[in-house]
């Protein structure tokens, strides 16, 4: 059953149920409901637009950036996993993995529907992955779907399965270092509507563990395929990504890429650290 909403879910009240979700105790067979949430007739905000392109250094432009619509959704699945039915405490979850495809890219002024569902889940050695399936459509056709992969970490049994070893990583040839500021995650919520505590000051980190704030997954992610697209990407019709590990505030980064003749493979390291804090392809 879908549930139809007229408007974006406040994140700010989604924050407070994920903080009471701390009291759900999943059990041994842990099964994920098959929720999906729909708003109708959306467009994006001008303003919030304008600030989003600002801090991940998009150019101003009649279409948008190919991880916004996702951004944009964001209250959408923490609005499926506030649920009661769904079994797994918020603040548990890390985003993994994300598969972005555009048929073209979305014009700002186009008004969409937009679908959210949870997809599939799987055990894995660190825990249980699940997949949360974003599209939107216009005037019937699907121009745009995402679909996020998270994990809630469960101790495994001793002896598992160990995972398939990586790929080679590709040989990049090019390289756009810069210095990612303290203030990011601050800056970045107020434009993406994502107030996670961890990325937004050091004290609100160091309650959930971390010794700094961390940048947000999507503006890293968000900040290469701009860099890219300043190298002469053109407009991208697929974007695959990896997030590895945290990238603590403030840092200094490089983005190294490899342009194919499909595209570019890219990776966020450390710049002076054997860290990467995440790999990907834009298509």
């Amino acid at each position: 059953m879908t549930v139809t909403l007229k408007q974006w879910p406040s994140p700010l009240s989604l924050y407070a149920k994920a903080a009471g979700s701390s009291r759900r105790k999943p059990g041994k067979d842990i099964e994920i409901p098959q929720l999906q949430v729909r708003v109708e007739g959306v467009r994006a905000d001008a303003a919030l637009l304008k600030a989003y392109n600002e801090v991940c250094g998009f150019p101003d432009s009649e279409t948008l950036p190919i991880t916004y619509p996702q951004v944009m959704a964001f209250s959408l699945p923490m609005y499926l996993m506030a649920q009661p039915q769904f079994p797994l405490p918020m603040l548990g979850i890390v985003h993994v993995r994300n598969s972005i495809r555009q048929t073209r890219p979305l014009r700002a002024d186009e008004t969409y529907d937009v679908d959210v569902r949870m997809g599939e889940s799987r055990r894995v050695r660190a825990g249980l992955e699940f997949d949360i399936l974003t599209e939107y459509s216009l005037a019937g056709e699907v121009l745009y779907t995402s679909s996020m992969t998270a994990i809630y970490r469960i101790a495994g049994p001793k002896g598992g399965a160990k995972p398939k070893p990586e790929a080679p990583a590709p040989l990049f040839t090019e390289y756009r270092s810069f210095d990612v500021p303290a203030d990011i995650g601050r800056r970045y919520a107020a434009a993406g509507k994502d107030y996670n505590p961890i990325h937004l000051t050091a004290v609100s980190a160091k309650l959930f563990g971390f010794k700094r704030a961390i940048a947000h997954g999507m503006w890293s992610l968000a900040r290469c395929a701009a860099l890219l697209q300043e190298a002469g990407a053109p407009d991208p019709t697929e974007l695959l990504v990896q997030f590895k590990q945290p990238l603590f505030l403030p840092g200094k980064v490089t983005m190294k890429f490899h342009r194919g003749t499909g595209g570019f493979d890219f990776a966020l390291i450390a710049r002076n650290a054997d860290k990467t804090h995440l790999s990907g392809s834009l298509r």
